[in-house]
């Protein structure tokens, strides 16, 4: 085993929508490295085992109860035989069979890249207000390939909260690890947002993150069907922003309107770009404006959440939601 180089790490709980079109693009993509796949399920309920095991996989099997998104993925780092540890949505597919080649590549030449991020393009199926919302992510979804570091900590320190947001950026959706640095730095044991928290530390360690636009996963959630569910997602996004980076005070209200009107008029003109039926664009329209409003809503409350309950917390929270369930 000690001839595998890269082991890729999948999380999965009842992903049988998803898990075959996965596997079948990491099985066949064009890299010379011997790699493993390291399957760690969470109680599915459905045939995603079933489907697994179809492949050349390892599968490591968990209660429910303790999965945690950085508690799972620091277990698959400690199991990986690879030095490079790849992690994988079981919901994200690999675009084409250069997407591993164009994440790896980028450790070659300096050991303070620590990680290496793909970016994201929406799925077939992905409703407009959040293909625009992806597509328009500058962050995860611009062309331009990516070294982030802090060059200047005084600088740093000064930052604006949004701007650090952007530098900090990462995603285990689909990104690739140093095994070394993640062993010694593991993921924080946190409900959500445990990706942004690594990035932050290790980059204020002196490590580099790496984004690569060449790297494409197909990876969206419809969330934006339901006012609820928008509003929760973005309660979570605003907590995790205001408790990591101070961002979204009570004093930025009337930016935050700005930014929902500017919202509103960039779905009017993307969604009559669209080659669709005129009902289908007349609904995502009229959907559009309350949508955003669900948004603001959430931002408002979850970047105030340390006011709220825990009760309140609980109700609120998509994450928890998620858990729940």
């Amino acid at each position: 085993m000690s001839d595998i180089e890269i082991s890729v790490v999948i999380p999965v709980k009842n992903q049988e929508r998803y898990l075959d079109r996965v596997l079948k693009k990491v099985f066949s993509q064009n890299i010379n490295s011997k790699i493993e796949v390291i399957i760690i399920d969470s109680g599915s309920q459905d045939s995603t085992l079933e489907i697994a095991r179809k492949y050349p996989v390892k599968i490591i099997e968990i209660p429910t109860e303790e999965f945690g998104h950085g508690r799972t993925r620091n277990h698959g780092a400690q199991i990986a035989n690879g030095a490079t540890v790849v992690f994988l949505n079981a919901d994200a597919i690999p675009r084409d069979e250069n997407w591993l080649n164009c994440l790896v590549y980028n450790f070659k030449g300096s050991e303070k890249i620590a990680g290496v991020y793909s970016r994201i393009y929406p799925q077939a199926d992905c409703n407009p207000l959040h293909s625009w919302e992806i597509l328009n992510d500058t962050a995860y979804s611009h062309n331009k390939r990516e070294v982030k570091y802090i060059e200047n900590f005084d600088n740093y320190r000064y930052m604006k909260p949004r701007d650090k947001r952007r530098l900090l950026a990462f995603q285990t959706i689909s990104c690739a690890i140093r095994k070394d640095i993640l062993l010694k730095y593991p993921f924080k044991n946190m409900e959500f947002g445990e990706d942004l928290e690594w990035s932050k530390r290790i980059m204020e360690k002196g490590f580099k993150i790496v984004y690569d636009p060449e790297s494409v996963v197909l990876h969206s959630h419809n969330f934006y069907f339901s006012f609820i569910k928008t509003f929760k997602k973005y309660f979570d996004d605003a907590k995790l922003n205001k408790q990591l980076l101070n961002i979204w005070p009570w004093y930025n209200f009337p930016i935050l309107i700005g930014h929902i009107i500017f919202k509103v008029s960039k779905d009017i003109r993307y969604v009559l770009s669209l080659n669709k039926k005129t009902s289908y664009k007349i609904s995502w329209l009229f959907y559009s404006p309350f949508i955003r409003l669900a948004e603001l809503f959430g931002i408002i409350l979850g970047a105030n959440s340390q006011y709220l309950s825990p009760r309140v917390h609980l109700v609120f929270s998509l994450v928890s939601e998620i858990k729940k369930n």
